[in-house]
């Protein structure tokens, strides 16, 4: 079987501009949906790349990507049980569970049962953990650097407000949204 030649491949740039215009074509989408539909290309684009990057930094340390936000969070919070680690991530139940039975085994994380609620299990960072997420910081530092070098020092400011109200927003159900419209007009 004969392989194809390679094709040059277009330009996501390219791409983003036909996508526009197909969603435009004909009055399929309004302008703005449209603009809304470049921005999500756009951010799943960055996420997907970033996270990828992201992955090669912690590998070689011994966690995923995963893993260190979840040492990070019990860094900063201290013990905390795996559903707020779920929630505060973004993450899956099911996500925190897989990535903490992995750092456990290695011996970053620990899991304990709450002494005021012996049903409840809180998660916290050993010492071996924090010991190491050091240099996982550190990592992650130097490759956030690179990734916002193209933005200002102001940029990443308003950039980063910006995607916190996205982020942290309560996003409803399309009948809700109708029903606000109308009580707003």
């Amino acid at each position: 079987m004969e392989e194809e030649p390679d094709r040059p491949q277009a330009p996501v740039s390219r791409y983003r501009s036909a996508l526009h215009e197909r969603l435009t074509r004909g009055g399929l989408l309004p302008e703005d949906a449209a603009d809304r539909a470049d921005l999500v290309f756009n951010l799943a684009k960055l996420f997907n790349r970033m996270s990828q990057d992201f992955e090669s930094v912690h590998r070689p340390l011994g966690w995923t990507w995963a893993g260190f936000r979840i040492m990070n969070l019990l860094w900063v919070t201290g013990r905390m049980e795996a559903r707020e680690l779920a929630r505060v991530s973004g993450s899956s139940r099911t996500t925190i569970s897989a990535v903490l039975g992995t750092l456990e085994r290695d011996g970053l994380v620990a899991r304990e049962r709450s002494e005021s609620d012996r049903r409840q299990v809180l998660v916290r960072l050993t010492a071996e953990g924090a010991r190491r997420l050091e240099s996982g910081i550190e990592a992650q530092v130097r490759r956030d650097r690179q990734w916002f070098a193209v933005l200002s020092g102001d940029e990443q400011r308003v950039f980063g407000e910006m995607l916190q109200r996205l982020a942290d927003q309560v996003v409803l159900e399309d009948d809700q949204l109708e029903d606000g419209a109308e009580a707003a007009g």
